[in-house]
């Protein structure tokens, strides 16, 4: 483990591995985390509520990273924070509107992040993804426009960029 001057850091063993004091109350913090195994939950053995509050962790976690220009693990953590909330057969009406606005904004950041990695097509079908929550989203639009013009599919980026200002035009 490395040190700076001044500051000390404490080591843990876990079934894991030696981890960190710090990382492992980050890890603790930005997810489901079960102590007594010392490994994250899964999905399937967390309650709707729980399953809500990992997803707007990871989402909280990307957008940390994505201020800080780490565009791959930003994308990462959006995708974690989808897949928590993907089945959502079970929740009810007010955890199904919860689920559905993570959805389109994890998407939607997950977009913004494939698009700064040139990963254009990727970009295309978060976007997609979107549209098909929230056919009237601007920002979805925007963005697929900019992917489907650096795939070099420009009638489709004006399709986009006309709907989009259809919809609100003084936003853009």
């Amino acid at each position: 483990m490395q040190r700076e001057k001044g500051i000390e850091e404490t080591a843990v063993v876990t079934p894991l591995g030696v981890v960190s004091a710090a990382a492992l109350c980050l890890h603790s913090l930005s997810a489901s985390f079960d102590i007594a195994s010392g490994v994250e939950k899964e999905s399937w053995d967390m309650s709707t509520p729980e399953k809500i509050e990992a997803a707007g962790k990871k989402k909280e976690d990307g957008n940390a990273l994505f201020k800080a220009g780490k565009y791959a693990r930003a994308a990462k953590r959006y995708e974690k924070a989808v897949k928590y909330i993907e089945y959502d057969s079970s929740f009810g009406e007010e955890e199904k509107k919860q689920a559905k606005a993570l959805k389109v904004a994890c998407n939607l950041n997950d977009a913004a992040c494939k698009l700064k990695l040139k990963e254009y097509k990727q970009a295309e079908k978060l976007c997609t993804k979107v549209l098909e929550l929230e056919s009237r989203n601007v920002k979805a639009l925007y963005r697929r426009a900019q992917a489907y013009i650096q795939l070099a599919d420009l009638d489709l980026a004006e399709f986009d960029i006309k709907k989009a200002l259809e919809i609100d035009p003084d936003n853009m």
